[in-house]
């Protein structure tokens, strides 16, 4: 406990003491949602329906605007040569090659996905969906056959659901709840277990950490001790975490801000 609590307090001291870089990308107006790759590309869509991808200096790669996809709720480049896109409103996922080439797509309708919140990427390029139409977590392939399934959730968690992220890290499966915190899965879609936290709207994590936005505040979870701490205050409003050689990454209108960490 007093060595945790000094780890985090040293993260705080680093966080207020060191500055933060900050990107700008001119030829975004708002970004909507963002991801970045093990390379330190970033993957940025805007409300105007456009995907760019930006070096790790923030220089423009490439874009493309597909308008009749609508806009995008989440982008996975957990594998840099293949990019997972999942448009919500259209319940789609469409797949691009490292230059933002569409190299396919998976409408979930046509196999009875009928309210996904969310999906990611496997480790072995398949795919996580959160169906709530179903109330289950499935692992499918690209064809929309089902590779691996859980039982119904609401008997599982004994909950409703308010699911709005998903991804598989370390051998486990993670789905993030607003109303509860994070259920955890095997590669199974076996429950595992639930770090709890109420009314969150961002997470991202590393091996022994989570990392939540509530209201404006940055707060770290030890998943061994679990205890959340403030280490941060003054978020956007609207934001999505992620991580990359040990920064902690987010966005803020067409600015892409990382801070150093030590986990």
């Amino acid at each position: 406990m007093f060595r945790y609590i000094l780890i985090t307090i040293s993260w705080f001291t680093a966080i207020q003491a060191v500055a933060q870089d900050t990107l700008i990308l001119t030829e975004v107006e708002a970004i909507s949602c963002f991801d970045v790759d093990v390379k330190g590309n970033y993957f940025v869509a805007d409300k105007a329906f456009t995907l760019f991808k930006y070096d790790v200096k923030g220089k423009l790669i490439t874009n493309v605007n597909i308008k009749s996809y609508g806009e995008l709720t989440s982008i996975d480049c957990s594998n840099p040569f293949e990019i997972y896109a999942f448009y919500q409103d259209q319940n789609i996922i469409v797949f691009y090659d490292n230059m933002l080439n569409v190299r396919g797509e998976l409408r979930l309708n046509d196999y009875y996905f009928n309210n996904v919140s969310c999906i990611s990427r496997s480790f072995d390029n398949n795919i996580w969906i959160v169906d709530l139409s179903q109330y289950k977590l499935l692992k499918i392939n690209k064809k929309g056959e089902i590779i691996a399934e859980s039982p119904f959730l609401n008997n599982v968690l004994n909950q409703e659901l308010n699911t709005y992220k998903i991804w598989d890290i370390n051998n486990s499966v993670y789905i993030a709840d607003s109303l509860v915190g994070v259920y955890q899965f095997d590669i199974y879609a076996t429950y595992s277990k639930t770090y709890y936290i109420k009314n969150t709207k961002a997470v991202s994590s590393t091996k022994g950490m989570l990392f939540f936005k509530q209201e404006e505040k940055l707060i770290s979870y030890n998943k061994l001790l679990r205890e959340p701490l403030t280490i941060h205050s003054n978020l956007p409003k609207n934001t999505s975490f992620s991580f990359y050689q040990n920064k902690l990454t987010y966005f803020t209108k067409n600015k892409i801000i990382s801070y150093p960490t030590e986990y």
